[in-house]
């Protein structure tokens, strides 16, 4: 059995961060699949997270050798920065901003990205997500600065 460490350590981090998420949603009303509640969407999305994990968790001990050579603590910071600095901004920034700091700060993970890229990337996401979740969904969450 060879087994590939990368994909190894990749399924049991989802694992994890699939268990805490599913421990922290028991306190939401989790509704019917007619009638959702709060926590419902994060519930399945966390089993989806969790079967991920599982299938590539056995996929690693199967798909050949690959050490881990070194470490990308540098993006692997930058990624997880990018979502808290969203969380931080949401409220008070709105979405807006949120989603141009967060796109900003994990493209700082990539050496070699391209700034009009970048750019792109942020005006699809602002123009994606007011579409699905505030025309479609009518979710309230202020989408311009609220200083």
């Amino acid at each position: 059995m060879k087994i590939n460490m990368k994909d190894l350590l990749s399924g049991a981090i989802f694992i994890g961060l699939a268990i805490i998420g599913l421990w922290l949603n028991l306190d939401h009303n989790l509704g019917t699949a007619r009638r959702m509640g709060p926590g419902y969407m994060p519930m399945l999305t966390f089993y989806i997270l969790l079967g991920i994990g599982f299938i590539v968790l056995g996929l690693s001990l199967f798909s050949g050798p690959d050490g881990l050579e070194r470490w990308a603590i540098r993006e692997l910071v930058l990624v997880f920065a990018s979502m808290i600095v969203f969380g931080l901004l949401l409220e008070k920034g709105g979405l807006f901003l949120s989603i141009a700091a967060t796109v900003a700060v994990s493209a700082l993970a990539d050496r070699t990205h391209k700034p009009l890229g970048v750019v792109g990337l942020i005006g699809a996401l602002i123009a994606l997500c007011w579409w699905v979740f505030i025309k479609e969904l009518d979710i309230r969450v202020p989408i311009w600065p609220q200083f």
